[in-house]
């Protein structure tokens, strides 16, 4: 496997190292890492300065942009591996993924779309939790609303050309992107824990952006040309997607009308609480916080160890 990563960036600096560190130990060595900088004023241009020096495989620019779209798809248009992972410049990959990846190619040479599951870290790499991915399904995949963490995702360099880059249009290119994608190929999930995604106020997903998240999925279902060439079952799937995305991203999270969309979302795809953490929709049941906060103080959670972060 000649894996290419894309790595966009823009004001990033105090995280890169450790994102460039977590990509060139891996054990199997990068093929290419292309960072689209979107003309940074931190450090950035300082950090790939030195790691330009130290690895022949980074290739970077640093230029204005028109946002996270630009930059990836600057990325993908230098891209010469036969593999591609899109990552951002403040996430982390485990020990041993790329290794993990190809294994998971080698052994599924009809998939050109593998996934796996993250860790959650905070600003200062403090595990939060992880994620457990189910096995590739319609039902699996609209019960997550698309929802797969980009740091988890590699496909093939061929499937990129075939799709084209990402959309600009929607605000949740990634999720646009692995739509596109998983209707012109087999999925294949990844039994590993492959990145960890950093969650901290700034970040790009933030509650300030919910609004535009929901909206602009539901445009993205409607839109797709391959969900209106979909058999019935997917539409009605993709379509309830959109009442599974509003638990994670309600612009105003308000409980009457989560409950709504929890309802409505049984309507098309009956199961899809079993694809979502159980917290998420448990909390939709009356006195469900209150019982909860009690049985923490009377059963304090342990504190959690990290798995698989490099130090």
């Amino acid at each position: 496997m000649k894996l290419t990563i894309v790595v966009p960036s823009f004001n990033q600096g105090k995280y890169l190292p450790r994102t460039l560190d977590s990509i060139f130990q891996q054990s199997l060595p990068p093929f290419q890492v292309v960072v689209a900088d979107g003309a940074s004023t931190d450090e950035t241009v300082e950090v790939l300065k030195e790691y330009g020096r130290r690895y022949p495989q980074l290739e970077w620019l640093s230029e204005p942009d028109r946002g996270p779209a630009d930059a990836v798809n600057k990325g993908l248009a230098r891209v010469k591996g036969d593999w591609i992972g899109i990552f951002s410049s403040d996430d982390l990959y485990h020990p041993g993924a790329f290794d993990t990846v190809a294994r998971t190619a080698a052994a599924n040479p009809d998939s050109e779309f593998l996934y796996g599951d993250i860790t959650v870290i905070d600003g200062q790499d403090r595990y939060l939790g992880r994620s457990r991915l189910p096995e590739f399904s319609w039902e699996s995949f609209f019960g997550l609303a698309a929802c797969i963490p980009q740091g988890s995702v590699f496909f093939s360099a061929r499937l990129a050309r075939e799709v084209g880059g990402w959309n600009p249009r929607y605000y949740g290119c990634d999720l646009d992107y692995w739509l596109r994608m998983v209707f012109r190929t087999r999925a294949v999930k990844v039994p590993a824990l492959l990145s960890g995604w950093r969650v901290y106020p700034e970040q790009r997903t933030r509650p300030d952006r919910y609004a535009k998240i929901w909206n602009d999925y539901w445009r993205m279902i409607e839109e797709s040309p391959d969900i209106r060439a979909a058999p019935a079952k997917v539409q009605r799937l993709a379509r309830a997607s959109g009442h599974v995305l509003a638990l994670s991203y309600h612009p105003t999270g308000r409980l009457w009308a989560l409950r709504g969309h929890a309802l409505a979302a049984l309507a098309g795809h009956p199961t899809w609480w079993r694809y979502q953490d159980r917290g998420r929709w448990l909390r939709l049941f009356p006195g469900y916080d209150t019982a909860r906060t009690l049985y923490r103080k009377v059963f304090p959670r342990p504190a959690q160890t990290q798995p698989g972060i490099q130090a």
